[in-house]
């Protein structure tokens, strides 16, 4: 388990956005997966920014066509609800594995490792392949 920051709830739409993600803790790794049998990476974020009562409908993205749908912004500007790219992971022109940021001072997300969890962005192999933030349109 992780304990979200209090003043990250207060945000109506990441608390939306992370009530929604939640529910598919534990939830297998499938590549490919759009459903809550089982997901890939880019098949969760696209879930749950489609299913978590935002308003938003992107569609099922690959990594990279999530960031299509964001304004890119700085590290220092990251804030909870966010997406986190990362490039190179496997062998893919830009993004290749996106996150929700849950605590950009912590660098927690959540994200489809294998299975669906919180994961910290600060180990050596998440920095190595650190690509950029994005804010959904």
């Amino acid at each position: 388990g992780y304990d979200i920051p209090a003043d990250a709830l207060s945000d109506p739409q990441f608390a939306k956005m992370i009530r929604e993600a939640e529910k598919y803790l534990g939830v297998p790794y499938v590549w490919g997966g759009y459903s809550p049998s089982g997901f890939d990476c880019s098949g969760f974020v696209s879930w749950v920014i489609n299913n978590c009562g935002n308003g938003w409908n992107i569609g099922r993205c690959t990594a990279d066509g999530l960031r299509s749908h964001c304004s890119q912004v700085s590290p220092s500007e990251a804030k909870p609800g966010d997406l986190i790219f990362f490039q190179g992971t496997y062998n893919t022109a830009g993004a290749s594995h996106v996150g929700i940021v849950v605590d950009p001072v912590n660098k927690i997300m959540i994200h489809c490792g294998n299975p669906i969890q919180y994961a910290s962005y600060d180990t050596p192999y998440w920095r190595a392949h650190a690509y950029c933030y994005g804010r959904i349109q």
